[in-house]
């Protein structure tokens, strides 16, 4: 036991120590204000039939605003105190992001294909954040549960034959998170993640946004 508390500490501190390395590092950017701009979702794959092209549109807009709404919940709410106490960075309110691109008529597709350098000085910020998540769908909710389902039963019905359950994922999703300033990309992270029948997209992107927070540099 004593050994097992002994690495966690030391696992603990290595990561401290990396984070202030890193916080120190990007400091010397001076980055004092930030915007965290309109994530990007790109669904792919076997999309399910049942949904008509409207219903896919409706959903994917749904999702970005769930995406865009917990990464700036993670990012500028971050409660850790641990991991936020040595920084003075602001980040500027959704809200206010939002406004200013929409009276400057930019959309939340054509920010995607935009210099992010330009952004940051339309939105008057040092540095912005850019993040995309694509979503390769791989099976149906209801095609995966009922894999799951058979496995279960073919394990009761059959002892030792050892399918696997619980493992029939719907999708991949590849995030890629960004920290640019001036056309520079002063810290950048990917994460992976997977959504099944019982674990859907919203957990999923939590799971990803958070992660996102605990290893941004400010």
């Amino acid at each position: 036991m004593k050994q097992v508390l002994l690495l966690l500490s030391f696992s603990v501190l290595i990561t401290s120590c990396a984070r202030k390395r890193m916080m120190a590092r990007v400091d010397r950017f001076n980055i004092k204000t930030i915007a965290i701009l309109p994530a990007q979702l790109e669904v792919t794959g076997n999309v399910p039939k049942k949904l008509t092209p409207e219903q896919l549109q409706q959903l994917i807009v749904r999702n970005t605003r769930f995406l865009n709404q917990a990464l700036y919940i993670d990012l500028a709410q971050y409660v850790d105190t641990r991991l936020r106490r040595y920084s003075q960075v602001e980040f500027q309110s959704a809200e206010r992001t939002k406004k200013i691109l929409s009276e400057k008529g930019i959309t939340d597709s054509a920010s995607w294909q935009m210099d992010p350098a330009d952004l940051a000085k339309i939105l008057g910020v040092d540095a912005v954040v850019a993040t995309k998540v694509t979503q390769q769908h791989i099976l149906d909710d209801d095609v995966a549960m009922g894999i799951d389902v058979i496995g279960g039963v073919l394990n009761r019905k059959l002892p030792g034959i050892g399918i696997p359950t619980g493992v029939a994922r719907t999708s991949d999703m590849y995030v890629n998170s960004a920290l640019i300033r001036e056309g520079y990309t002063v810290w950048s992270s990917r994460f992976t993640n997977q959504t099944d029948w019982n674990y859907p997209f919203q957990n999923a992107i939590q799971s990803v946004t958070r992660a996102i927070a605990r290893n941004f540099p400010l």
